[in-house]
Parts: structure tokens; sequence; C-alpha cells
């Protein structure tokens, strides 16, 4: 270890412990002019969604409060960029990274290069796949937000009741569904969390796809993207254009995708489909009180950045960060150790205690 580095995480060490005596404030501010305070980068994918901004400043906010230097960057989903903004990030001496992956896939190269300088590195929402050098992972229960969006789709249709037990509808019940990137490792595990609760029911006939587009590749969206939803929706609506045959239910992973197919399906006609989503984000919670989009699942950014943090701050401080899975997230390379948070289904239902009670919201965002 450099001997700037050891500077470094002995200053941690100071900050940490004044933070901890309620002292954060005087610790020293992002971009203390003495250069002792630990340099942490936060490497995020985009500003088009309004969750990741989110995520940005709140990770920014924490690690503030804490006394540490932040050079946030966001890569405009364009990999490139990224890996370049996290080789700054190494040239300019960070003491520990937090990533936001574009693509889980593609940054092996930049990584060992943070580790050979040893940096520690929390893969944050997205797990980083193929790389030994990742650390932690801090994110939500992935398969139980696919397994939310699926749960949500069937009480829509009536297939389950609000406690998830079967109801007596038989069907059949027309679905097409949607998944996420693949170059997000989550959108696997969203998908998989999703098909344990819809293919028996897809098997036994209770719901059927016109479209016979089941499988994760055939049905996912690159780059998360409601232009790229929107133009698959497009193809699959003579379907149901004159057939007979009326949309029930789609199956979607992101709001942002969510929209864009009420959009597009809005011309069919009749009564909207039941309409997953994810994220909570303001537009879509709009669209569920004013009746469209059917349920989201609501991922606190807040709570989020308060794991990533907190991860930071102990590996920084020379201690274990707080874990709760030990087995689950395989990158390809190691078992990640990681903390997950419970993610949370809301609907017109329930949206008031869960995202205007809680904060997360003002109701006159509404």
């Amino acid at each position: 270890m450099t001997g700037n580095r050891m500077r470094r995480r002995a200053a941690a060490l100071v900050l940490g412990l004044a933070a901890t005596a309620g002292l954060a404030g005087c610790a020293g501010a992002s971009g203390d002019a003495t250069g002792d305070a630990p340099l942490v980068g936060v490497a995020m994918p985009t500003t088009t969604s309004a969750r990741w901004i989110a995520d940005g400043e709140n990770l920014q906010r924490q690690l503030d409060a804490l006394g540490y230097t932040v050079d946030l960057e966001y890569a405009e989903d364009d990999v490139p960029t990224q890996v370049a903004q996290l080789e700054q990030m190494i040239t300019d001496g960070a003491d520990a990274l937090v990533v936001g992956a574009i693509d889980g896939t593609a940054l092996k190269g930049v990584l060992a290069k943070a580790a050979a300088a040893d940096i520690p590195i929390v893969s944050y929402d997205r797990l980083i796949r193929d790389s030994p050098d990742v650390d932690y992972y801090a994110s939500f229960d992935n398969w139980r937000v696919g397994v939310l969006q699926a749960t949500s789709l069937l009480q829509g249709l009536g297939v389950v009741d609000e406690t998830g037990a079967r109801t007596s509808a038989p069907g059949p019940f027309s679905v097409e569904l949607f998944a996420g990137s693949p170059d997000d490792n989550n959108a696997t595990v969203f998908y998989n969390g999703a098909m344990s609760v819809l293919t028996p029911l897809i098997d036994s006939g209770v719901l059927v796809v016109p479209s016979g587009q089941t499988e994760f590749t055939a049905i996912a969206t690159q780059g998360w993207s409601g232009d790229v939803a929107a133009e698959r929706m497009t193809t699959l609506l003579p379907l149901y254009q004159g057939t007979g045959v009326h949309l029930d239910g789609v199956l979607s992973p992101y709001d942002g995708i969510s929209r864009s197919i009420i959009a597009t399906v809005s011309g069919l006609g009749g009564t909207l489909p039941v309409v997953s989503g994810q994220d909570a984000e303001l537009d879509s919670v709009k669209s569920i009180v004013a009746g469209e989009q059917y349920s989201t699942v609501y991922k606190d950014t807040r709570q989020l950045a308060e794991v990533a943090v907190s991860m930071v701050r102990a590996l920084l401080d020379g201690t274990e960060p707080e874990v709760n899975d030990t087995t689950t997230y395989d990158n390809g390379q190691k078992v990640v150790p990681s903390y997950l948070l419970a993610p949370q289904l809301v609907t017109v239902e329930n949206y008031e205690p869960v995202l205007i009670e809680s904060g997360y919201y003002e109701a006159g965002d509404l």
C-alpha cells in the first residue's frame, strides 16, 4: 500500500470516528483543500433514468456527510466513457470505487487496475460480472423483484387475490412478456423470478402468450430503452388488432418500458392491459394514480445508498462490511458478498403510505 493511501485510510478512520460522535459536519467537506479526505469515485450509468439521478445524489450527500471527497460521474450508457471515467478515478488516487455498471461484463480490465492499486470496489445495484476484483455488492433482492412483478400481474388479472392465493378465474388471459437489458445481470434475475411464478400458469393454459415469445433472449430490451420496447410492442399489435383477442396484461420490468408499452397499446382501444413496472418513477406513480399503469416495484434508493456508503466506510476503516447474503451472487469468478434490501410492490391501493408518508415523494409531486 502506498504512503499516500495509508494516510488516506488513516484519515478515513479519523473521519469515521468523528461521524460516529455526531461531528461529521466538522470532519471536512467534499473537496477539502488539505487533500487528506479520502477520495471515493462513484460511477453511475446514466442520467436518462430518474432513479439513477437519485442514486447519485443520495450517494454524494451521504459520502459528503462523512467528510469524503466524492467524484461522481455519469457515463450516459456509453461503456467506453464509463471505463475512461474509472481509469481517471484510479489515476486521481481514489481510495474506493462505487460502480453502477452499464454493461456488467465490460469492466474486468479497468477493475483489475483498481485492484492492483489496492482500491476496494463496491458493485452498486447491478452485479459486475467476470471480475475477481469486486469486493462487495449492494442491491435489492432481485429475484423477489421479479416475483413481485409477476404476482402483481396476476393480481391485476384476478388470477390471484391480494394475499397471492389462487382464485377461481379460469382464463385464458392473453399476456405479453418484456425483460430488461441483456447486459445487466439484474435483468436475468428479474426474469427468472417472474417466470418462476408465471411458467406454471402458462403451462396450464391459464395464461396464453399469443406471440409465443417467452424466452429471455426473445423478450430482452436492450439498454432498458422505452423506445426499443415500443418498437417491439408495435410489431405485436397485429395479434390484437381486429382479431378478437384482447391483450389482458404485460409483464414489464421497468417503469420507462411500462409507460412506452401503455402509450403503444392505447391505440387498440378498450380496457388497458394490466402492466407491471419497477423503480417507482414519478411519471409511473402518476400513471398508477390515473388508473393506467397497474403497479411498480419500489426500491428505496436512499436505503441502497446507505448500504453502499456503509460498505465504503467499513473498507476505508479496515473493517468488514455487513452482508446478509454470501451464496447467491456468483459473478462468474467468485461469489460476491452482498447486502440485499427488500423491494416493495406499489399499487393505487398503497402508494400514499409507501411513497408519500415515507417522504420519498411529496403529495404535491403527484
